[in-house]
């Protein structure tokens, strides 16, 4: 696994837990007398209290987890793009491969949640109705994630503009030292054997 594809494992299992035990979490407490307060992702705060997780605010669930998923996806993706330059070309090919699976799976995981909790909701905590996903979670399939990766690919440079592969080159001069040396000791090493022996057998020839 690239660095970066692991990167976004981590990534995604915070936000995987945020959704379970924050977004999720708090529709519970939307038949409660005073407000509670949950994230709409697009800016704006839904607040509900003293109602029933039916007609429109079960709507309001529905509309808002799917428009969550889906801006988790873009912003996860713009994430993935900024650090795939730091690649090269093929390396960034499979970093892509990889993090597009990693985020399929997110967006699965949350949907199943998803329909998990409406059930939840819906009960009155002895009986359950059955399970029902109630949306199309439009820009969340596999198909679309693997859509937005293969437009990630594209948009790579064509040639190899970067190095091979690794982390980011060492910017301060001992770092670029070592890693210079790391790079040719195979010939500095012996070279600098032969100087130190011409340096030592000079001073007799004179």
């Amino acid at each position: 696994m690239t660095p970066t594809a692991s990167r976004l494992k981590a990534r995604l299992d915070d936000r995987r837990l945020w959704f379970v035990n924050e977004w999720f979490f708090k529709w519970h407490f939307i038949g409660k007398d005073g407000p509670v307060e949950i994230d709409s992702f697009d800016g704006r705060v839904i607040r509900y209290g003293g109602i029933q997780f039916s007609g429109t605010a079960r709507d309001i669930y529905w509309n808002t987890i799917v428009r969550g998923v889906r801006k988790e996806i873009n912003e996860q993706f713009a994430w993935v793009d900024s650090e795939i330059r730091k690649y090269n070309r093929a390396t960034a090919l499979v970093a892509i491969d990889e993090c597009a699976g990693q985020l399929i799976s997110f967006a699965r995981q949350i949907r199943r949640k998803a329909v998990q909790k409406d059930c939840i909701l819906r009960g009155n905590g002895v009986s359950f109705p059955s399970e029902n996903d109630a949306r199309l979670w439009d820009g969340t399939s596999e198909a679309e994630i693997l859509a937005q990766a293969a437009a990630l690919k594209a948009a790579l440079p064509l040639t190899e503009s970067v190095r091979e592969v690794g982390p980011p080159l060492p910017v301060r001069f001992p770092e670029r030292a070592l890693a210079y040396w790391n790079r040719n000791q195979w010939w500095l090493g012996p070279a600098g054997m032969a100087l130190a022996i011409a340096g030592l057998v000079s001073p007799f020839l004179i």
